[in-house]
């Protein structure tokens, strides 16, 4: 007996989610968004901090090392140490030639710079913020003299280099005197004769071709430079502030201004000074206070950085500098960094 086939059972109309789940799942969906977006900007914040202290922790210790580098072979005069050295240039005492002392500074006073400033300083556009701090050092390395010179007017005679070129500003030393010159004849590098005579076209040239002394072959012969650390604003970044160093002569080309860090708020400079001639400090002053910078056997400087304003603190951070407590007016990352630095070459 046969069965005959059952009818198939109708098909359950499908259902739709109800208003209630939907808003439901809206929810926990927006939930979840907001959860991850808390979480993305938060990391985000951290790691923009921390880049941006990383970025003034390492500002900072390029800034320190370069400073510090200069400071220390400010006066370099060989093995002669802190004695007088002859200056035979035609402005011995203009704030670009006048390597008789190592370092100057200037310091506002909130009424004027002191001491008062001067060409080429006058023009570099520093902002009171920071001190003006001048550093007059050896440039590269020293080349031996291969022979005796014939007179105290008689050329420097070295082995054939590309080093020197005519105009360049030098000192030669011996561990008994030293002498600052110019290089006035054309490729005293290349011919191995470096001139130093009057009338050569040089700027500042030379007001005299004799020498204190005739060197021999035992004596070393310099390029000299000049460096002028200040606070300017930067070309970089609008509104903000940078540390900037004025060399002369650049030796790359003519004399010229850099911008080495942005984001140097202020800068401060004290100076020890030996009253009492044992070569050590026995006080600290700043530049307006230095009556005789000869005495001048140590440097303090003091930095205070600041990041961008993409880096914000989530408090407003007081920082100590100069001695002061100070509470800035945003949220501003800062950091306040500071060294002491021996002039080397100014004790024995």
């Amino acid at each position: 007996m046969t069965t005959a086939p059952q009818p198939a059972a109708p098909a359950r109309p499908q259902a739709g989610m109800s208003l209630v789940e939907l808003m439901v799942g809206l929810a926990i969906g927006l939930f979840v968004v907001a959860v991850m977006s808390a979480v993305y900007l938060g990391s985000r914040s951290t790691f923009v901090a921390q880049e941006s202290g990383s970025r003034l922790q390492e500002n900072g210790r390029f800034v320190m090392d370069t400073i510090a580098n200069d400071l220390r072979m400010s006066g370099f005069r060989g093995c002669l140490g802190a004695e007088p050295v002859d200056n035979t240039l035609n402005t011995p005492t203009a704030l670009l030639y006048n390597f008789a002392e190592p370092i100057w500074g200037s310091h506002h006073t909130g009424a004027a710079w002191a001491p008062a400033l001067s060409a080429p300083a006058t023009t570099l556009g520093a902002l009171p913020a920071g001190d003006v701090l001048v550093v007059r050092r050896p440039n590269g390395l020293g080349w031996s003299l291969i022979a005796e010179m014939a007179s105290t007017s008689a050329a420097l005679t070295i082995t054939p280099t590309p080093n020197f070129t005519t105009g360049d500003l030098l000192v030669v030393a011996d561990c008994a005197g030293a002498a600052v010159l110019q290089a006035t004849n054309a490729a005293p590098g290349t011919g191995g004769s470096i001139q130093h005579i009057t009338g050569g076209g040089a700027v500042p040239g030379v007001a005299r071709n004799a020498l204190s002394r005739a060197y021999a072959n035992d004596a070393r012969v310099w390029r000299m430079q000049t460096l002028i650390y200040y606070l300017a604003a930067s070309a970089r970044r609008n509104g903000e502030v940078a540390l900037w160093v004025y060399a002369n002569p650049a030796y790359d080309g003519a004399a010229q201004a850099s911008e080495l860090v942005t984001g140097v708020e202020r800068m401060a400079l004290t100076y020890g000074v030996d009253t009492d001639g044992d070569f050590a400090a026995d006080r600290f002053q700043s530049a307006d206070a230095v009556a005789n910078w000869g005495q001048v056997v140590s440097a303090r400087v003091e930095l205070l950085l600041v990041g961008g304003s993409d880096a914000r603190a989530t408090v407003v951070q007081p920082y100590v500098f100069a001695g002061q407590t100070v509470t800035p007016g945003d949220q501003k990352q800062r950091s306040v960094m500071s060294m002491l630095v021996s002039l080397r070459n100014a004790v024995p």
